[in-house]
């Protein structure tokens, strides 16, 4: 017994400090620690007592009844440990020293306690071994008072959980209501080892003294959250399974063993026993709710229906948002999506990877504040900590799990019922954000081969319509030309010639803009210069601004180096600089901008305050031919400006993007890399590959 006793004060002693290790600065590891060298104590006295073993006087400090004595006082502090444990938990709003100063009077009960334990009342026999001791008048009223005090403890707990939600209940549960119950647990040992006289149970006191211990520092230090209902009721399907499974075996054994040789029955009745009990846990993990895999193969089911319905990208991380959103209870929820180089965004939202939380998030594969606070503080996680409070997650997860280069991080918002999320939620969650990295992936890539195709498709329509009404234009051209001289200006027919000569010209700007359209482009791309830029397209739209009474403002906040066909691009914000014109009124402005976007990205930017763009016809004006153009110039135009647009943009490898209200204007922004990558030269390659000479 004594190196039982002395083994259980080493291992308890080792659980202290490894957990105040882990987070010094937090209250509930400090006072885990205090509880662990109170026990440490206690079973230091004992040892000690079982060591010596020999009669000695009662006033000799060597004593074991001294020993004794000592380990019993010590033991009385555990009520005042358990009660500072579960007001660290509960009373989040107040300073160590206050909660401390309202522990005073559970010490002060301890402190009485211990002091009883000093007196022949408690221990009155020293004359005899340490195995034969017998307890004074007051021993099992102390005991019967230490069983008061853990029960008011458990029942005050209970109370106190069943008010908190979310990490505070899950705490409680695994710490306080567990800590207080064992205790209580270890007491009644005490007392039936000494009265009934079975010196076994003394043992299996050392034994719950040394599990009580691990399940605390388990509780507290660990970083995975596990729901204790969900943990008891898994763990007692699993031990049901198990006992149905030998029950079953030993009585399919007997039952054989009549009819066939001994070996045999033996076989048959595992082989039989072992398929009713598959059978039967998939049944009762169901019946429990505590089947995982079900749950996760509903999930992905879900989510790969969404996928086959929505093919647009940011539709369908919108629609992904929502549905995680229902499926985890988050009152937030966004993606945060991996762009380009050092940055994971969801519109305003950055999470760059050069911030140190970053780092923390990439070693762990994921992280919740609970997780975060079990760990050892760090300037690491001291900055996810921050990044996740100030944006209200409660979950962040870095897919692919074990890849050097995330390409997708999903964060979820706290959930509307403040519990947090367990591990096998993040398990899940990990398994969903895997697959939902893929389909987005799939449906980028897709959309980016619609665009090609479908741009390459229109321009070999374009270049034989172009060619065409160029072919019927010219000789309709030439006899205008040849007639002009003919007829003086008062002749009646003066007015349909120059009709004729304008429409002619209208004909002529739509067949080199569809030209424009189906010629093989190929950026060149070099250092780009956006002041030079912006001053050439001021130059040109200035005078037709001017004329309706628009003024034209830009503005230059990006300085990093760009790569890019400053031909193509003048040619894009031209377009749709006219536009913002032809759709603002006398006195408005139309504002050109451009600015550092996400992480080695350019934002350009043209926003006015004109009529706007209907929602229904947003999803089109990017299409050939469709025009909603009701104010401007005298010809409406053919509807190919934007489509030439975004030909140009995605041959710079780029995403050009609109948002509009009805009577309030409209900003189009085009996001542009700095750093043009093989990709664009590969588009523009394969363009000219497809559609041949």
């Amino acid at each position: 017994m004594a190196n039982l006793a002395i083994s259980a004060a080493v291992l308890t002693f080792g659980m202290g400090v490894a957990v105040l290790w882990t987070n010094p600065s937090r209250l509930t590891n400090q006072v885990f620690f205090v509880m662990a060298v109170i026990v440490t104590t206690h079973l230091a006295f004992i040892y000690y007592a079982n060591r010596v073993g020999t009669r000695l006087a009662l006033g000799d400090s060597t004593s074991p009844i001294t020993m004794l004595r000592a380990g019993s006082a010590a033991s009385m502090f555990i009520p005042w440990t358990i009660w500072l444990l579960k007001e660290s938990l509960v009373a989040s709003g107040s300073t160590k020293i206050k909660t401390i100063r309202q522990s005073l009077p559970w010490f002060a009960l301890c402190v009485a306690l211990a002091a009883i334990s000093f007196s022949t009342w408690y221990y009155y026999t020293p004359e005899l071994l340490p195995a034969d001791l017998e307890r004074g008048p007051g021993y099992a009223k102390v005991n019967l008072s230490l069983i008061a005090v853990y029960t008011y403890l458990v029942g005050q707990s209970w109370l106190q959980m069943r008010r908190q939600i979310g990490i505070k209940r899950i705490e409680m549960q695994f710490l306080v209501v567990n800590s207080a119950l064992i205790a209580l647990l270890a007491v009644g040992l005490a007392l039936g080892s000494h009265y009934l006289k079975i010196s076994a149970l003394r043992q299996v006191n050392r034994l719950v003294e040394i599990f009580a211990c691990a399940l605390t520092a388990w509780a507290v230090c660990y970083y995975r959250v596990y729901d204790l209902k969900q943990a008891l009721t898994s763990l007692g399907q699993r031990f049901a399974l198990v006992l149905i499974l030998g029950l079953g075996t030993y009585i399919g054994w007997l039952a054989f063993d009549n009819y066939m040789p001994h070996i045999i029955s033996l076989v048959l009745s595992i082989a039989i026993t072992s398929t009713l009990a598959f059978r039967l846990d998939r049944q009762s993990r169901g019946w429990l709710g505590i089947d995982g895999e079900r749950e996760l193969l509903k999930q992905r089911q879900s989510v790969i229906n969404l996928a086959r319905l929505e093919a647009h990208p940011e539709q369908l991380v919108a629609k992904l948002e929502r549905l995680l959103c229902h499926q985890s209870g988050a009152s937030v929820n966004f993606l945060l999506l991996v762009d380009q180089d050092q940055v994971f965004a969801s519109g305003i939202t950055e999470f760059s990877k050069g911030r140190p939380g970053y780092a923390a998030l990439y070693e762990f594969g994921w992280a919740t504040p609970e997780s975060l606070v079990r760990r050892r503080p760090t300037a690491l996680i001291s900055d996810l900590r921050s990044f996740m409070a100030e944006h209200f997650l409660g979950l962040m997860v870095a897919v692919p799990r074990g890849s050097p280069s995330p390409t997708l991080l999903l964060a979820m918002g706290i959930k509307e019922n403040d519990w947090p999320f367990t591990y096998p939620e993040v398990l899940r969650l990990q398994n969903i954000a895997e697959l939902m990295d893929n389909i987005l992936t799939r449906s980028r890539l897709t959309m980016q081969a619609a665009i090609q195709a479908k741009l390459e498709h229109l321009s070999m329509m374009s270049r034989g319509l172009a060619h065409d009404l160029n072919n019927l234009i010219t000789p309709v051209s030439s006899f205008l030309i040849y007639t002009d001289q003919r007829l003086p200006a008062e002749a009646p027919e003066r007015e349909v010639h120059d009709a004729a000569k304008r429409s002619v010209r209208v004909m002529t700007d739509y067949v080199r803009e569809a030209l424009f359209f189906s010629d093989r482009l190929t950026p060149r791309f070099e250092p780009l210069n956006l002041g030079r830029l912006f001053e050439e397209v001021y130059g040109l739209m200035n005078l037709r601004a001017t004329k309706r009474g628009i003024t034209i403002t830009t503005a230059i906040d990006h300085h990093d180096p760009t790569l890019a066909d400053a031909v193509l691009l003048q040619r894009v914000l031209t377009n749709i600089v006219g536009n913002a014109i032809d759709a603002s009124i006398p006195g408005q402005n139309v504002h050109l901008s451009a600015t550092r976007g996400r992480s080695g990205w350019l934002c350009l930017q043209v926003s006015d305050a004109g009529c706007g763009i209907a929602p229904e016809n947003i999803q089109q004006i990017f299409d050939p031919y469709f025009t909603t153009k009701k104010f401007g110039d005298e010809v409406r135009g053919f509807g190919l400006g934007l489509t030439i647009c975004q030909k140009i943009v995605h041959l710079h490898s780029g995403v050009i993007s609109v948002k509009s209200q009805p009577g309030r204007g409209t900003t189009l922004t085009i996001e542009l890399p700095a750093l043009q990558k093989p990709i664009a030269h590969s588009l523009a390659a394969r363009a000219m590959a497809s559609t041949g000479p």
